[in-house]
């Protein structure tokens, strides 16, 4: 072959034998809708994950929400503290594990989790009763797992915060222009002009943050391959080893009666030190001899989520984990969490977050509208495909709501909730109506279904669901309701 020959001059045999079996151009455009049918897939995960992150950014205020009765306070004395703890233990007294929150801003409880329950205390240490809060469970669960086996879901999650990443990242290599044009937007024309300005300028604006929460994502989601990996070939298997240096070492169990921890002087080790806020203890075998007293504690001018110190028995502290000090891999570590689902700076921060967040969901959904709609103008429309990307889009957000209204009204198990009627709903798209009928109903069902959420909640629990963050919750809720409900009808294709 002559190498000067410019390739589109060269001269082919018209007969030329492929070296490729001959198939049919029905076999051909099967493969290519299969092909489409896992790119939406895709894009349905990617979608799901940024829906669940943008709600699971307020969790702890919907978990508030869930038991808006619960007793609250703005701090806690350490004496509560300990006669919290040693009632707790009375009362479970086979729990291996207790974690107890401090009151914080935004979650201003005294409260303790053993295994799925949650109990608070009141302002003496009491136990005051039950504040579980499955439904802001589940939100969590979904987010971060997909529903999946733990390890599954998060290697999934993390391959769609990777795939994000990749389209964030591709997306402005393919529009060399799109900083020039930040602000520059077509509100009159064609439909498909206006929507591809949209997806454009959301992507521009909000740049910054989708990246920070595409690439966190992959990283808390591979990380534990690479942790994985890391003990093969280093601990012969033995994970505990290689996660010791940002998760803490698990002590050995030793059943042996000892002396209840002093809670009190722990704590009191954090008095006249403002650049530590304890937040959060781990208690381990408490009561024994192999117990372990673990203080996260939060450091205001620091991103990361916490430095953690141990304690023994007595209340002195014997050792800090470093994740404030020791290396830039555990501070990049304990930093991911904080800037990934916006724990940090307060309500202002969350808010932003919020509203990066749907705007993350608009460019992800306007995206795969954008390809569907280039399809349909260039006569190969992907009719089932628009179908089952409405119901996606609009009915996951149903579905969400539909599980919260249930699990209040009825303690209906979320989970089915959310994912039987999505799968009908995305059945009953593909095979009936056009995607502009789902789009529509999808929207009112959606916007009655929030509407009925906070009825369903103010007729629960009364007067307590019209005050402090419920009531935020509940006027939020109202105010999306309004928002997402079809005020007009959608153009058609021939005036769009």
């Amino acid at each position: 072959m002559d190498a000067a020959t410019p390739p589109e001059t060269r001269i082919e045999p018209a007969n030329r034998p492929s070296i490729w079996p001959k198939v049919s151009p029905a076999f051909v455009r099967t493969v290519l809708s299969g092909h489409s049918g896992l790119g939406l897939v895709a894009a349905a995960l990617i979608y799901i994950v940024c829906l669940s992150g943008t709600v699971a950014v307020f969790l702890n205020e919907l978990k508030m929400w869930e038991e808006p009765a619960a007793p609250t306070m703005t701090t806690a004395s350490p004496q509560a503290v300990q006669a919290f703890a040693e009632a707790i233990t009375k009362a479970h007294p086979k729990a291996g594990f207790v974690y107890m929150g401090l009151p914080t801003p935004d979650m201003p409880r005294l409260y303790a989790m053993v295994g799925e329950q949650v109990f608070v205390a009141d302002a003496q240490g009491r136990i005051a009763g039950e504040a579980s809060a499955p439904w802001a469970g589940f939100l969590e669960h979904l987010h971060i797992y997909l529903h999946l086996p733990e390890t599954i879901g998060l290697i999934v999650v993390g391959l769609v915060g990777a795939a994000l990443t990749g389209l964030i990242v591709s997306g402005f290599l393919a529009h060399p222009k799109i900083f020039r044009d930040a602000f520059a937007f077509r509100w009159a024309g064609a439909k498909r002009l206006s929507q591809a300005d949209l997806h454009n300028r959301l992507s521009v604006w909000g740049a910054p943050f989708h990246l920070v929460v595409a690439w966190t994502g992959a990283y808390i989601g591979l990380a534990s391959v690479l942790l994985f990996a890391v003990a093969g070939v280093t601990t012969k298997g033995d994970i505990a080893k290689v996660t010791a240096p940002i998760y803490g070492v698990v002590p050995k169990a030793d059943p042996t009666p000892a002396p209840f921890p002093d809670l009190v002087k722990a704590l009191a080790w954090f008095d006249g030190k403002p650049q530590f806020e304890p937040t959060l203890i781990s208690l381990t075998g408490l009561g024994t001899k192999g117990q372990l007293v673990e203080v996260n504690a939060l450091m205001p001018k620091r991103l990361i989520y916490a430095e953690r110190f141990t304690f023994d028995a007595q209340g002195r502290m014997t050792g800090k984990l470093g994740l404030s000090d020791d290396g830039l891999g555990k501070q990049v570590f304990a930093s991911s969490y904080p800037l990934h689902f916006g724990s940090f700076g307060g309500l202002p921060v969350k808010i932003a977050y919020g509203l990066l967040g749907v705007a993350l969901c608009v460019v992800t959904s306007s995206g795969v509208t954008i390809w569907l709609t280039r399809r349909r103008d260039r006569g190969r429309p992907a009719v089932r495909l628009e179908k089952a990307w409405a119901a996606v889009v609009w009915g996951s957000t149903t579905t969400l709501a539909l599980s919260a209204a249930l699990w209040l009204a009825f303690k209906t198990p979320p989970v089915w909730v959310f994912w039987a009627p999505l799968a009908v709903l995305v059945a009953a798209a593909v095979a009936t109506r056009d995607a502009r009928f789902w789009i529509v109903n999808l929207r009112i069902a959606t916007s009655a279904t929030l509407a009925a959420t906070v009825a369903i909640h103010a007729l629960k629990f009364g007067a307590p669901a019209l005050g402090g963050v419920a009531l935020g919750v509940n006027l939020t809720l109202l105010v999306l309701a309004a928002v997402i409900a079809p005020w007009r009808k959608p153009l058609t294709r021939e005036t769009a």
